[in-house]
């Protein structure tokens, strides 16, 4: 079948223009109420106490309808650094999403990278457990293997290898970690589309967005809604459908809250 969804770039860089928009709408907003702050007090020399009584009234008034006015100006340029902050994030993002087409191409080049430098790694050990320094190793100049030979001699003898014990195990997870998600992302590409009706609507899979959605005739009851969300169901009104990432567990979970038994429906 496939993997990921064909508009995953363009939902994305869609995403960091909408936080873009907010923070540029924020930011307004906290200049607005910067100069709304400033205009209300205005009128009040700098440093004039408050008159007593009455008279002290629209003073008091004036300056706190400008003390709420520059605290929302400052909650509202908090609001835009944030929303900013993420819009970059999202552009930044090097995470692999399970959404992305080139997801297994972009996870076996990182594997590969991993191995390779994990290869590299013991073979270094190998080679200074051998010859008691790095000089010689391929890659490693004389004056890098110096700075390398001058570390290790100050550590205790137990210590003393050139990729140190705790990198290759953090390194070896990692390999087996992303392993793992190919082997999930291949059975994902394995799985059949599915359409299976049962009494008020249908389950079936949507390749094209990557997610297994469910279709009521009717609005479901609240207990009903308040189960799909605990199984990580959420609604997508431009799908009409309640939906989360297709895989072969989320499609189990489907028709477990359905009570499918079989492909043939309830």
């Amino acid at each position: 079948m496939s993997i990921g969804r064909q508009d995953y770039e363009e939902r994305r860089e869609a995403r960091a223009d909408r936080l873009e928009e907010r923070a540029r709408k924020a930011a307004g907003k906290a200049a607005d109420a910067f100069c709304r702050s400033e205009d209300a007090v205005r009128g009040i020399p700098a440093g004039q106490p408050i008159l007593p009584g009455a008279r002290g009234i629209p003073q008091r008034k004036a300056q706190e309808r400008s003390w709420s006015l520059m605290g929302k100006s400052v909650e509202n340029d908090q609001k835009a650094a944030y929303l900013q902050g993420r819009a970059d994030a999202t552009r930044g993002n090097t995470a692999i999403s399970s959404d992305d087409p080139e997801a297994v191409e972009k996870l076996e080049a990182k594997l590969k990278a991993l191995q390779d430098a994990q290869e590299r790694d013991k073979a270094l050990n190998a080679y200074y457990r051998k010859h008691k320094t790095v000089k010689g190793f391929p890659g490693i100049s004389d004056a890098q293997a110096a700075k390398v030979d001058a570390r290790l001699a100050e550590l205790r003898e137990a210590l003393r290898r050139p990729a140190p014990a705790f990198q290759l195990s953090n390194r070896n997870a990692e390999i087996n970690r992303l392993k793992k998600r190919l082997q999930q992302l291949q059975a994902v590409d394995e799985m059949e589309h599915i359409e299976i009706s049962f009494p008020g609507g249908l389950l079936t899979t949507n390749e094209e967005i990557n997610r297994v959605q469910i279709i009521f005739d009717d609005t479901p009851d609240e207990a009903t809604r308040a189960k799909l969300k605990a199984n990580g169901f959420r609604w997508a009104p431009s799908e009409g459908a309640w939906q989360t990432q297709r895989t072969p567990a989320a499609l189990a979970r489907a028709k477990w809250l359905l009570g499918i038994t079989e492909e043939g429906g309830n």
